[in-house]
C-alpha cells in the first residue's frame, strides 16, 4: 500500500535524519567550489515534500537546501533553487515555507517529469546539483533525466544525489516471480518487468532475483550495484552508501548513491558519508553502553585502510596520487575519509609498497604513483 505523505512528513524517521544529514554536510563545502566554476549554481530537488515536518518542525531537504544557498547568496554567488512537489497539499505547505528566501526559487507543481525541459534548460547554463528522494521506487525511472545529465557530455557540471529504495525495489521484483514468469522465467515483455527494467535502467536485476540462493539483502546489495553502474555512463565517480534501520540490519532500507565526475566531489560526499555513518555507529554501539560493542567491520582500522590502497593500486596499476585516493573511496564508500587515505598512500611510499616520482612526505596530488609487486 502506497503510503499517504502528509503521515510520512509528521515526523523525521531516525534514517532519514542520516539521509538528510548527509545532504547538509555536503552542500557547505560544495557551493563555495563550484562557485569557482563561475557559472550560477542551481540546486534541484525533484521529490521535495513540505519542507518541514508538521510534528517536529524538522526541516526537509528544501529548507536544508535553502538554508545553504542564502548562505552562497549572501556571499555574492548567483543562485537558484527548483523544488517540485506533486502532492498538492505538501505542494501548498511549501511555497509558504520557501517564500521568504532572498534569491531565485522556482516552486512547481506536478510530477517531476513534466518539469523535464525547465530542468534540462537549467543544466545548460548552470551548475547543477540534482537530488532525488522518491517515496517508492516506481517514481523515479532511470532515464528519467538523461537531457539533464547529458550535459556532462558538453562539459557541464552536474551532480545527482538519488535515494534508491533498493529493498522496496527487491520485493516488488520478487512478487513478479509468480506473476509475470513462465516456467520460472520472468517475462520479458510483461508490463510489470518492463516496468522494472525501466527503473533499474536494464534488466540486470532479473538473473539477480531469480537466484533463489540470494538473500533479500544479497538482491538489494547486488542491484544498488548494477544501479551504480549504469550511472557510470554518464559520471566518472559513483558512491555507493547503504542506509539502514540498525546497524545489525542486514537488509539496508534504501541505498544513497551520488555521482560526479569530480574527483573534489567524490571527496566531500564520501566525507558527508563517513561523518554520517560513524555518527549511526556511536548512536547505535557506543553512546549510552558501559563498553563501546560497534561492529568489527566498523572499527577503524588502519590496516584495513592501506590494504584498501595497495589493493586498488594493483588493480587500475600507474596512476597519480589524487585517482589512486579517488578510486580506492569509490571502491570504498562510506568507511575512510580522504585524509585517512591520503595517510595510508603516504606510509605505503614510504615503506617500500608503492612506488611513487615523490618522497611520500607530504600529499602531492599530481605525483605520479604505481603498484610494485611483492618480492620486487
Amino acid at each position: 500500500m502506497q503510503q499517504d505523505p502528509n503521515d510520512f512528513f509528521r515526523r523525521k524517521k531516525p534514517w532519514s535524519e542520516y539521509k538528510d544529514a548527509i545532504l547538509d554536510y555536503y552542500l557547505e563545502p560544495y557551493l563555495p567550489k563550484v562557485a569557482t566554476l563561475r557559472l550560477p549554481i542551481a540546486v534541484i530537488d525533484c521529490f521535495a515534500g513540505p519542507g518541514r515536518f508538521s510534528e517536529d518542525g524538522s526541516l526537509g531537504s528544501p529548507l536544508i537546501i535553502a538554508k545553504h544557498l542564502e548562505k552562497a547568496h549572501a556571499r555574492g554567488t548567483k543562485v537558484r533553487a527548483v523544488f517540485i512537489e506533486a502532492e498538492k497539499s505538501l505542494f501548498e505547505r511549501l511555497r509558504a515555507n520557501v517564500k521568504n528566501f532572498p534569491f531565485a526559487i522556482d516552486v512547481l507543481e506536478g510530477d517531476f517529469r513534466t518539469h523535464a525541459d525547465h530542468i534540462r534548460q537549467i543544466s545548460q547554463d548552470h551548475s547543477v546539483f540534482i537530488y532525488l528522494d522518491p517515496m517508492s521506487p516506481g517514481q523515479l525511472k532511470f532515464d528519467d533525466l538523461k537531457a539533464a545529465y547529458d550535459q556532462l557530455l558538453v562539459g557541464r557540471s552536474v551532480e545527482t544525489l538519488i535515494n534508491f529504495h533498493s529493498s522496496k525495489f527487491v520485493r516488488r521484483a520478487r512478487g513478479l516471480l509468480t506473476r509475470a514468469s513462465e516456467g520460472g522465467v520472468l517475462n520479458p515483455a510483461h508490463h510489470e518487468v518492463v516496468a522494472c527494467d525501466e527503473i533499474a535502467g536494464g534488466s540486470y536485476w532479473q538473473d539477480i532475483i531469480a537466484d533463489g540462493k540470494r538473500t533479500g539483502g544479497d538482491c538489494a546489495e547486488a542491484i544498488a550495484a548494477g544501479y551504480v553502474d549504469k550511472l557510470r555512463s554518464w559520471f566518472r565517480w559513483v558512491l555507493d552508501y547503504p542506509i539502514r534501520q540498525t546497524i545489525n540490519m542486514r537488509v539496508p532500507k534504501y541505498h544513497l548513491i551520488f555521482g560526479s565526475r569530480s574527483h573534489h566531489a567524490v571527496d566531500l560526499m564520501n566525507r558527508a558519508m563517513v561523518n554520517a555513518r560513524r555518527k549511526f555507529v556511536r548512536a547505535e554501539s557506543v553512546e549510552g553502553f558501559l563498553f563501546a560493542n560497534e561492529p568489527k567491520e566498523e572499527v577503524v582500522d588502519k590496516g584495513k585502510i592501506l590494504t584498501a590502497v595497495l589493493d586498488t593500486a594493483s588493480l587500475i596499476g600507474p596512476t597519480k596520487w589524487k585517482f589512486l585516493r579517488t578510486e580506492t573511496t569509490v571502491r570504498n564508500a562510506s568507511r575512510f575519509t580522504d585524509s585517512e587515505f591520503n595517510q595510508a598512500i603516504k606510509k605505503a611510499i614510504c615503506s617500500g609498497k608503492l612506488g611513487a616520482d615523490c618522497s611520500g612526505t607530504k600529499i602531492e596530488n599530481s605525483a605520479k604513483l604505481w603498484p610494485i609487486a611483492e618480492g620486487s
